[in-house]
């Protein structure tokens, strides 16, 4: 594989090395170079460069224009110009400096480039996640997913590479003061030096690129975990599989050592010796029915055993606290609104009075059963039917001030009151 060009945005004297993902490019104050210009990306780049150039240098020769010609307005500028006023002969460009608009358009092309790999990236693992899933029980479903891992991972590695070069310039400020070649030179001219503040513009211009890159790592990280859930999900498949081929031989072996007890039966009768039974009429449908009775025992004991009924019943009853500690902690902000509550109203809360406020925050008014018995044991240290502010550790610090308190204690008092009086009216 060929080495990966490290990312770099360099000031050297009167130019400007750039290496920023796949544009190699030096930059002067009035000119500017991209090398591999044969490549149809770097045309198409060098092109779009020259019309933002054109379009802020028309924009700027009729700013200065008007601002010449003291019109206020563009109704203004066109009733004087009907009178035969031109300037335009007499204007030059005076805008952004040159070194920082080729510097900007090189930033966002960069950025637009790897959006729109992101943006391909996203099909292509949705369809290859879908394949995987559909062959869960093959070794060649993961192999899938190898080449599109490595693929992000690299890309991962060029974006970290660009966000990198932006940080390293965004914590020097000599860096990004030489960056600014049009200021420097008038600078030198006049013979004084470039204070720290003249950098703003150069550290707002980094500082939104190295955004829009992190966003993009943070989208690559995403893909990748999702991957990498799939992997384990198909790991863990594949280990089920495996357990039901273990399983089956499990009870192969059982079954063949439940044959064994009536061959080693037969064989006690088979060594030709004298027992008694031999005249016997009812000896061999005996021994057959008997052994094959301690056959089938031994099968089923050992079936038993590996099936395991109650671990299946322990399986079930943890699955259920599972899902009901998940409703749980689905919401949050009822769990908080109830707590506050209690911190305001400055007393202990039962479990009907939990469950009340709960039901007042949750958007259905129900709460299940389940969720109020599991988290009003969890809170209820005491346990003695009550939650305290007492039981949690320095949560008497959240409490709302204590004219807040007051006030909504003796609010709550007065709707209390009056819902008396009503139903007393009633």
């Amino acid at each position: 594989a060929a080495a990966r060009t490290p990312a770099a945005i360099l000031p050297r004297g009167d130019e400007i090395v750039l290496s920023f993902g796949s544009i190699r490019a030096l930059i002067g104050r009035d000119r500017g170079m991209i090398f591999d210009a044969h490549a149809p990306g770097t045309q198409l780049l060098a092109a779009e460069i020259a019309n933002v150039y054109e379009l802020r240098t028309l924009e700027g020769r009729e700013n200065r224009w008007r601002k010449m010609a003291g019109f206020k307005d563009r109704q203004e500028e066109h009733t004087r110009t009907d009178h035969g006023l031109d300037w335009s002969a007499k204007m030059r460009y005076e805008g952004e400096p040159f070194e920082l608009v080729f510097i900007e358009e090189i930033l966002r092309d960069t950025c637009d480039t790897f959006n729109r790999r992101l943006r391909l990236y996203e099909p292509i693992v949705d369809t290859l996640l879908t394949r995987v899933h559909n062959e869960v029980f093959s070794d060649s479903g993961v192999q899938h997913l190898v080449p599109i891992k490595d693929s992000l991972q690299e890309f991962e590695l060029n974006v970290e590479n660009c966000l990198e070069c932006l940080t390293h310039l965004l914590d020097n400020d000599e860096d990004m003061l030489g960056l600014l070649l049009t200021e420097q030179h008038v600078a030198s001219a006049r013979g004084e030096d470039l204070h720290h503040e003249h950098h703003e513009r150069v550290e707002l211009l980094f500082e939104e690129y190295a955004r829009q890159l992190n966003n993009i790592i943070h989208e690559i990280h995403f893909l990748l975990k999702r991957i990498q859930s799939k992997q384990e999900l198909v790991a863990i498949s594949l280990d089920s599989y495996r357990n039901r081929m273990i399983r089956m031989n499990v009870m192969l072996a059982v079954a063949g050592v439940g044959l064994a007890t009536s061959t080693t039966v037969a064989g006690y009768f088979g060594m030709n010796l004298i027992s008694g039974f031999e005249e016997s009429p009812t000896a061999f449908t005996t021994t057959v029915v008997s052994s094959s009775a301690v056959t089938l025992a031994i099968f089923a004991g050992c079936s038993s055993y590996l099936s395991g009924s109650r671990m299946k019943q322990r399986a079930i009853e943890r699955i259920e606290e599972i899902e009901t500690i998940t409703g749980a902690l689905s919401d949050m902000q009822s769990l908080d609104y109830a707590i506050k509550t209690m911190l305001n109203e400055n007393k202990p809360m039962n479990k009907a009075e939990f469950k009340e406020k709960l039901s007042e925050c949750r958007p259905s008014g129900t709460v299940n059963e389940d969720e109020i018995n599991l988290l009003f044991h969890i809170l209820d240290l005491s346990r003695d039917g009550y939650i305290y502010t007492s039981d949690f550790r320095s949560i008497e610090s959240f409490q709302a001030p204590e004219h807040i308190r007051v006030a909504l204690r003796s609010k709550q008092k007065s709707q209390g009151s009056s819902e008396l009086d009503s139903k007393n009216k009633k």
